[in-house]
């Protein structure tokens, strides 16, 4: 069966979790060969609270090794490896992927499907008029569920009828990484499959996009903060935990 699974030789780890070094237009090209292979493909966007999640439980660590694209995402993983002296590549985060992925589908009329959490911040409604401002020719279906139930059979045949070829989710880490590869086989057609976090909250305009400095400088961390201080203990896992482990480890070596 064709794979577009990117080179092995291109992969460093982050405590032990592997990480592909992508420029945009490389993760680009793996998109559309992923399109056009034979077989489903898993994403997942490494940032530290993942990559921590991944090394302390070894079940989630083997779901997120075992993806086919593993994208460099947070400034703080970026840095991980420039501490050890290795190129880090770009920075491929979850709203890059959302755009990369609708722009393709619009392209090649293909479908996307994503499957919402239910009762989260962006609903169906809000998802189909955001997409359809910036993508107005785009496919797509949408549904909502809760990820921690078993998915209805009528959910689960409504998005298998659309014949996607991508599908995105958003229920957040750990859950949608396990998710993904615990479901992925019921949905035939999907050539893409990825978890993008908080990136359609903020495409909808659910949560407020980190201001330009913000994003540039890679502190979104203290935007969202200040913004929601319920994120402290995430965000202290992020900017304290996960810097102390990548020392630690880089003095073992």
């Amino acid at each position: 069966m064709a794979t577009a699974r990117t080179t092995n030789n291109r992969r460093v780890e982050i405590l032990g979790i592997p990480v592909d070094r992508l420029s945009r237009l490389e993760f680009r090209l793996f998109l559309r060969r992923a399109l056009t292979s034979g077989c489903a493909h898993r994403i997942v966007t490494l940032n530290p609270e993942i990559a921590l999640a991944a090394r302390r439980n070894p079940r989630y660590g083997a779901v997120v090794r075992t993806a086919d694209c593993i994208t460099l995402d947070g400034v703080g993983a970026a840095l991980a490896l420039r501490l050890r002296g290795e190129p880090a590549g770009e920075r491929i985060t979850g709203t890059d992927i959302l755009h990369d992925l609708a722009t393709i589908a619009v392209e090649d009329e293909r479908t996307v499907a994503f499957l919402l959490r239910e009762g989260g911040l962006t609903t169906a409604t809000l998802l189909r008029n955001a997409m359809g401002a910036r993508w107005p020719a785009l496919k797509l279906a949408v549904g909502s569920l809760d990820p921690t139930h078993p998915m209805s059979t009528a959910l689960a045949q409504s998005i298998a009828d659309a014949a996607p070829s991508i599908l995105i989710v958003n229920f957040g880490h750990p859950i949608q990484e396990r998710w993904l590869a615990e479901h992925l086989d019921r949905f035939p057609s999907v050539r893409i499959a990825v978890g993008v976090g908080g990136a359609l909250d903020y495409l909808t305009g659910a949560v407020p996009v980190p201001p330009l400095l913000a994003r540039r400088l890679g502190v979104e961390w203290a935007w969202r903060l200040i913004r929601q201080p319920w994120r402290a203990r995430r965000i202290a896992r992020a900017t304290i935990t996960f810097p102390f482990a990548v020392v630690r480890d880089a003095l073992r070596v």
